[in-house]
């Protein structure tokens, strides 16, 4: 208990090594924290540890945090704040143009693409999983989260993913379904087969 107190107080008060700022702020972003103490987490480690392979986790961390606060609060709140999905995409970009063979990379497409998709530019996202497609061979396994916080919890899933065969089934169900949360809800469904 004192290890993980003085732990924690160095990584309070960004003292914590790159592994110790990142395990913090995955755990607020893991308890669907909507307060930025992961962000403020994974700023701290970028700022302090640019080169280290946690700045890299840290950056599509921060972009794919700030895309579940938007789902979180419009969800549970009601309230789109479209700030946050706006946020989400300046970091996903920013990792796609500083990792280009980030492992990351076809996870910051998907969560780009589903952002495009939950704005309706659908051209945009087919776009953006096409090119989440070609990164398979540098990031074979997608890692998915709920999408629409709206479902109860024998709905939520998280699992890894084929990153080709999510490409597909993501691009089928946007364009078999109307609505967003229809196409999710056929995402989830699929994913409930083919992801571990």
């Amino acid at each position: 208990m004192a290890l993980c107190l003085s732990a924690c107080m160095l990584v309070a008060r960004g003292q914590g090594t790159a592994a110790q700022l990142l395990k913090e702020g995955t755990s607020y972003q893991s308890a669907d924290d909507t307060s930025d103490r992961a962000v403020d987490l994974y700023r701290q480690l970028i700022r302090k540890y640019p080169k280290s392979p946690q700045a890299e986790s840290a950056q599509f961390f921060m972009g794919s945090y700030y895309q579940r606060k938007f789902f979180i609060l419009e969800q549970r709140a009601k309230v789109q704040d479209w700030g946050f999905m706006n946020r989400a995409e300046e970091e996903l970009y920013a990792y796609v143009w500083k990792y280009p063979k980030g492992s990351y990379l076809a996870d910051a497409y998907h969560v780009l693409a589903v952002s495009a998709f939950r704005r309706g530019y659908k051209a945009t996202a087919t776009s953006l999983w096409g090119k989440m497609k070609q990164a398979a061979e540098k990031d074979p396994k997608v890692y998915i989260f709920p999408l629409n916080w709206s479902y109860g919890t024998d709905d939520v899933i998280k699992g890894y993913c084929d990153t080709a065969s999510l490409a597909t089934a993501s691009v089928k169900a946007m364009h078999d379904e109307w609505s967003f949360d229809k196409a999710m809800t056929a995402l989830t469904n699929w994913g409930r087969k083919n992801c571990h």
